[in-house]
């Protein structure tokens, strides 16, 4: 039987009892008394098993729902973690990539400076050269036309 089914039985039993007049007391024999406390011993034991299991129970499932969310928790701190490890080497190798074509930048612009001034200096001497040779030209060409004019004199004189 029910304890719920014991307890109605029991409250009606007592709505039905005989009353103590001016009073709000019920009159109810000794053994009606102690049968439905009998009756509620015997299937107290089990409901109350039950409730204890359904109570072990719910606090088993919260435990294991807390190391669960806990797991959760963790795993997501790990991927956050690795995501900002990750990121952070991204940046790194982007600063890192930066320094370097700064630097590749600087020694091409150093190479190329050097270049120009190089050919300066080479063409510089080559124009000092050429104005020497074109200065020789000049003279043996002077030289030369001025053999023809001392021929002339000669023949003449």
């Amino acid at each position: 039987m029910d304890v719920y089914k014991i307890l109605d039985e029991f409250e009606a039993e007592v709505e039905e009892s005989a009353k103590i007049p001016l009073t709000n007391k019920a009159i109810l024999p000794e053994e009606v008394l102690y049968n439905y406390i009998d009756q509620l011993r015997a299937n107290l034991p089990e409901d109350i098993r039950e409730a204890q299991w359904i109570k072990k129970e719910r606090q088993r499932i919260i435990e294991e729902a807390e190391r669960e969310a806990k797991k959760i928790i963790e795993n997501a701190k790990m991927k956050v973690e690795e995501l900002i490890s990750q990121t952070e080497i991204v940046r790194l190798a982007e600063q890192h990539s930066q320094e370097i074509i700064k630097k590749a930048q600087l020694q091409a612009q150093e190479i190329t400076e050097g270049a120009f001034s190089f050919a300066d200096e080479i063409m510089s001497q080559l124009q000092i050269q050429l104005e020497k040779n074109l200065e020789i030209i000049r003279e043996g060409r002077k030289s030369i036309q001025q053999i023809p004019d001392k021929q002339k004199v000669q023949k003449t004189g």
